[in-house]
């Protein structure tokens, strides 16, 4: 089963719903850049621009031969299912199966895309918040791969 500790502090303030992000408790660059290269290495993904209003942000889409999940595994209709914000938020959007929204929701670790069927996840702060983004981002991966354990 798919569960989540709490994230400590207070959750970060965003903006939304266009462009939806995160404006305070940035996550630093480093990390940033290192959660990218993950995403990017992920086999059957490519990379290609994002389908939503956000032009800076770096999306990964998933390449048909490696699994289709539902409609609502992809962004837009699109292969695309998680991209990360410029350096200025650090935040991803991804999406995720209902369950593990509600999770990431509930444990602080990010909140519903208001007008679309994303989940906003907050940037990691540090090494061990890394792991975390970095499991709930293989969920979203699985989820688009048609082999999430919520479906």
């Amino acid at each position: 089963m798919f569960e989540l500790p709490i994230r400590p502090g207070p959750e970060p303030r965003t903006r939304g719903p266009i462009p939806h992000g995160q404006l305070n408790q940035i996550s630093p660059t480093t990390m940033q850049e290192e959660l990218w290269q993950r995403m990017r290495s992920l086999p059957g993904v490519y990379l290609a621009p994002t389908h939503v209003p956000y032009p800076e942000a770096r999306a990964i889409h998933l390449a048909p031969e490696f699994g289709t999940g539902p409609d609502d595994a992809f962004i837009k209709l699109s292969r695309e299912f998680a991209h990360l914000h410029p350096q200025q938020d650090g935040s991803l959007h991804m999406t995720l199966p209902q369950r593990v929204k509600k999770e990431v929701t509930e444990a602080g670790w990010g909140i519903p895309h208001p007008i679309q069927n994303t989940q906003l996840v907050y940037g990691p702060r540090d090494r061990e918040e890394m792991e975390t983004v970095w499991k709930i981002l293989l969920e979203s991966y699985a989820y688009a791969r048609g082999k999430s354990t919520q479906l």
